[in-house]
């Protein structure tokens, strides 16, 4: 039996686990669809942040919506966990595929760089600086020998424009070997995120253990030595890895100017890898076996076999307004003892009323009449409360005016 977070993400099996937290496959009970649930608990503030701004981002200008964008389409709560919702990408990572297959060849580099600058002009033309683009951030589709898909993911150290910087002396934000120069000072924006996708391309092209990685300023001798003599699209991409790992992030072009700079063809046959399933079918007992997934691009247009949060309270005070207890019948209407009400006795026009005889009261309507709703009740009732509201409000000026002349000595 799995655990339910919130009723609604039911946890089926962990798929890997990191400093922040858990990956699992998971079930989201509402679309009755598989889906990736990445698990915090929130040990401090530092963790609750993560939460935020990632499912800030999922919630941007339908970021979600990018093909080359993984944010949380949603989140859930209960106790100390809390758990973000995104589709299940199946290849693994960019790092996977460099440890398994070793340098990667120059068009696919080349695809992926152009797919991952897409992804970074979306963010940066929604007001977001990822802070953090690595090889392991980098999710491939199980596309196997077909046509590469990759997908920018872990929005937890984003920044947006409008944020207030709170960074502390000698903190850095990001991941060593992937951080230009001026980030070391705490300072940066888009064009730091320009400059981790180059270092992306250069370890796929160049894998370096992390200890022999070069410092930022001897990022682009490294791009010269692993392109030196590569085929096309070779010459343009060593010229672009260049331009954008200028050590002047003001002279780098952006993510768009750069993708615009590259090939938008698909690498060759001969020039992909095999991007198999890393990812265990559910074995037929198992929860969850069987669903479809919901898709890359979320899950807008699935339907929904439970409902939301504000469906179910709606549904909830309808049931509670039907069953409420009815109100009393009123009592039924007993035989008055005034004859003014007998329809049995002779009447003429009540005195003030309008009759030949009888001249109408001041301030009384002529056509006013004694009917049982006591409509004539409230008539001299309102007008009652009229005349004390007006006389109140008299007394309240007068009282002003006599609070002002003693201020001013009168």
């Amino acid at each position: 039996m799995s655990d339910v977070i919130a009723g609604r993400i039911a946890l089926v099996d962990p798929l890997a686990r990191g400093a922040s937290g858990s990956l699992w496959r998971a079930v989201d009970r509402r679309h009755g669809a598989i889906c990736a649930a990445k698990v915090m608990r929130q040990r401090d503030g530092a963790e609750v942040l993560r939460f935020v701004r990632e499912q800030a981002v999922g919630g941007a200008q339908g970021l979600g919506a990018h093909p080359h964008l993984l944010p949380p389409y949603t989140w859930a709560a209960e106790d100390d966990t809390i758990v973000l919702v995104m589709p299940l990408v199946h290849g693994g990572t960019l790092a996977d595929a460099v440890r398994e297959h070793g340098p990667l060849p120059v068009p696919l580099v080349a695809a992926l760089l152009r797919q991952l600058l897409d992804a970074l002009a979306a963010v940066h033309a929604a007001g977001w600086v990822h802070r953090d683009v690595k090889p392991a951030n980098l999710l491939l589709d199980a596309t196997g020998s077909g046509a590469p898909h990759l997908l920018l993911a872990d929005f937890g150290i984003a920044l947006h424009e409008t944020d207030i910087r709170l960074t502390e002396t000698g903190m850095v934000a990001g991941t060593p070997g992937f951080l230009p120069p001026e980030a070391m000072t705490g300072t940066g924006g888009a064009a730091q995120d320009v400059w981790a996708a180059a270092a992306c391309a250069l370890e796929a092209l160049d894998p370096t253990p992390p200890r022999e990685r070069p410092d930022p300023a001897g990022r682009a001798e490294q791009a010269r030595r692993a392109l030196d003599g590569a085929p096309t699209p070779g010459p343009a991409l060593r010229w672009l890895l260049a331009a954008m790992l200028d050590p002047d992030p003001l002279r780098r072009p952006s993510a768009a100017e750069a993708r615009d700079l590259l090939p938008s063809a698909p690498p060759a046959p001969s020039d992909r890898i095999v991007l198999e399933d890393r990812i265990p079918s559910l074995p037929e007992d198992a929860v969850g076996a069987g669903l479809p997934e919901v898709p890359l691009g979320g899950p807008t247009g699935m339907s929904t076999t439970l409902p939301g949060l504000h469906a179910r309270i709606s549904s909830a005070a309808s049931v509670s307004t039907a069953a409420s207890v009815p109100s009393p019948p009123s009592a039924p209407a007993m035989p008055s003892a005034d004859p003014a009400d007998d329809p049995t006795i002779p009447r003429g026009p009540r005195p003030g009323a309008g009759s030949p005889g009888t001249p109408a009261l001041p301030g009384t309507p002529a056509t006013e009449e004694i009917t049982g709703d006591g409509a004539a009740t409230r008539g001299w009732r309102g007008r009652l409360a009229g005349a004390l509201l007006l006389s109140s409000a008299v007394c309240l000026a007068a009282a002003g005016t006599l609070g002002a002349l003693a201020l001013h000595g009168w």
